[in-house]
């Protein structure tokens, strides 16, 4: 049996202390109560009531029952609130997956911004390189994500922020003559990569491409995984490496990096935000328009 309307009945009939104020209270007949509090009493196999001349008192197991009502009626009401609330876009929790350069760099100061703004809303970041992320946001694990390759057209985005990027290496490394075709100097360097999977990677060859030179005219030396261990391995002289602006800025201004000039205009690439509709709940909507509103 569904024992919602009962147990709201019988919490009534508890309450009231009476079979007849509790018909009166929710505007049911008195047969219809005792209907309900009779089935109740047969599903429990035990008396919930001690009916007398002045009315009705609980049993010891009544009170047990009364108890967890209550305890019921407290969850459904405060389960309600919060779906209100997540109606309203007040409460609920953000998952964003996002690629390492606006994960790491550009997104912590606007996500702060945000959660000050709306201290109900809880927010997960999820990061990886470029392809990954677009990968795992195609399958459906996030409804909204943050890249830096341009994605297929077939998808909802919005660019956001430009990026440029630099050839980094250390202050020690010896500078290359500016009057020597790039052809002759630049496959010889010590070069470190990300794998091709990050858009950093891909926008730095494409860059290279324009130049006349590919992938295996480098000569590499390393492969990392992230930005992080680039600079690492920048900074520790290693090599030289392509590097988002964002990630160096710091660096370069204190010296502790140098950018190496390439001929041509400076390679930058773009950021996209990939949203999935419709975003629900409304909290997801509203951290959208916010997000886009950020190019």
């Amino acid at each position: 049996m569904s024992y919602i309307q009962s147990l709201t009945v019988f919490l009534q009939v508890a309450e009231e202390g009476s079979f007849s104020a509790a018909a009166k209270k929710l505007a049911l007949t008195q047969p219809t109560v005792s209907f309900h509090i009779d089935n109740l009493e047969k599903n429990f196999g035990c008396p919930l009531f001690t009916r007398t001349s002045k009315g009705v008192s609980l049993t010891i197991y009544g009170e047990k029952l009364y108890e967890t009502t209550r305890t019921i009626n407290g969850l459904v009401a405060s389960t309600h609130s919060e779906i209100q609330a997540m109606t309203q876009g007040s409460r609920g929790r953000i998952l964003l997956g996002a690629s390492t350069i606006p994960a790491d760099y550009i997104l912590p100061p606007l996500l702060a911004r945000f959660l000050s703004e709306h201290p109900g809303l809880t927010l997960s970041l999820v990061t990886g390189d470029s392809q990954t992320i677009l990968k795992r946001f195609t399958q459906g694990e996030f409804p909204i994500a943050v890249i830096g390759s341009k994605p297929d057209d077939s998808l909802i985005s919005q660019p956001l922020w430009t990026d440029a990027l630099v050839l980094a290496a250390h202050p020690d490394f010896k500078p290359v003559s500016g009057t020597s075709p790039v052809k002759d100097w630049l496959p010889a360097l010590p070069f470190i990569l990300r794998k091709e999977s990050s858009g950093t990677a891909r926008s730095a060859l494409d860059a290279l491409a324009r130049l006349g030179i590919t992938a295996d005219d480098l000569t590499v030396v390393m492969e990392a995984g992230s930005n992080q261990a680039i600079k690492a391995a920048i900074m520790n002289k290693i090599g030289v490496g392509f590097i988002s602006a964002w990630a160096v800025e710091s660096e370069l201004a204190a010296g502790q990096l140098i950018a190496l000039p390439l001929p041509g205009t400076a390679i930058k690439r773009q950021f996209y935000a990939l949203s999935r509709q419709p975003l629900r709940p409304a909290c997801l909507e509203t951290f959208w328009q916010y997000l886009i509103k950020q190019n």
